[in-house]
C-alpha cells in the first residue's frame, strides 16, 4: 500500500473528513481491521489566509509547497491538497516540491466525462468559481462546459462558506439559498452540479432525480485511496 502525503488544515473539519473517507474506503476494499498509510501535515489557515488576504500569493505557495516537501521527504508516494481552493497553486506547490500531486478536479472530471455530460455548473468560493484553475481542468478532462452563478450569486455563495458553513453554523437561509441556485442553475442547462467547496455538502442534498451532484471532495478522497491501493480510478 502506498503512503498518502496529505496536506491539511485549510481547514481542519475538511481535512478529518478526507481522512475518514480515505479510511472507509480502504476498510470496503481490504475488510475492517485494515486501515490506510496516511502522512498528514497541517498548516496553519489562518496565516494561509492572511498572505492570501494581502495578495502575498508568493508566500501562500512557500509555505504551501515547504510543507509538501515535508511529506515527500516523510516518504509520502504522492500527495494530496484538502482543500478545493488551494488547487489554484497545485503547478506550482508540485514543481518546488517534486513530489507528484493528484488534483481535485481530475476524478471528478473523469466521471463526468463517464457520464457523458456536456454542461456543468461549479459551486464554491469564489476564487474557485472565477478563477480558470478548476474549470479549465474539468473541461480539458471531460470535454463539458463549465457555467458559474452570476456574481451577486457567487458573492453571496462565498459569504455562506466563510461566515457560516466554515465555522458549523447551519442555517435554513443557507440551504434554501444553494437549493434554489441548483436549481436556477439546472434551468440554465447544467446536466450536473459540482460541488467545488467541502463545506457545501454539509448545506446541499446529494440524492435528488432532476440534476446529478458531485462531491468533490468524496471523489478525490476515493481517487486517493484507490491509488494507494494501486487501482485506477479511470
Amino acid at each position: 500500500m502506498k503512503l498518502i502525503g496529505v496536506l491539511g488544515g485549510l481547514g481542519w473539519e475538511a481535512t478529518s473528513r478526507y481522512y475518514r473517507m480515505i479510511n472507509e474506503y480502504t476498510q470496503k476494499q481490504l475488510g475492517e481491521q485494515h486501515t490506510a498509510r496516511i502522512l498528514l501535515h497541517t498548516v496553519d489557515h489562518a496565516a494561509i489566509k492572511y498572505h492570501n488576504g494581502r495578495g502575498d500569493l508568493k508566500k501562500v505557495v512557500a509555505l504551501l509547497s515547504e510543507a509538501a516537501r515535508s511529506l515527500k521527504d516523510g516518504g509520502a508516494d504522492f500527495i494530496i491538497i484538502a482543500n478545493n481552493a488551494m488547487h489554484e497553486f497545485a503547478a506550482q506547490i508540485e514543481e518546488a516540491s517534486g513530489i507528484d500531486l493528484l488534483h481535485i478536479s481530475d476524478p471528478t472530471g473523469q466521471e463526468i466525462r463517464d457520464a457523458g455530460y456536456s454542461r456543468v455548473a461549479l459551486l464554491g468560493t469564489r476564487a474557485t468559481m472565477e478563477g480558470d484553475f478548476y474549470s479549465d481542468r474539468v473541461l480539458s478532462i471531460s470535454g463539458a462546459g463549465v457555467i458559474t452563478p452570476d456574481l451577486h450569486d457567487r458573492i453571496e455563495i462565498n459569504r455562506i462558506i466563510y461566515d457560516e458553513l466554515s465555522r458549523g453554523v447551519l442555517r435554513c437561509g443557507a440551504s434554501n439559498f444553494l437549493e434554489g441556485m441548483i436549481e436556477t442553475l439546472r434551468r440554465r442547462g447544467a446536466e450536473a452540479i459540482v460541488l467545488g467547496c467541502s463545506e457545501l455538502t454539509a448545506a446541499v442534498t446529494p440524492d435528488r432525480d432532476n440534476v446529478r451532484i458531485y462531491d468533490t471532495t468524496r471523489l478525490h478522497a476515493k481517487a486517493a485511496a484507490k491509488r494507494a491501493l494501486e487501482v485506477s480510478y479511470a
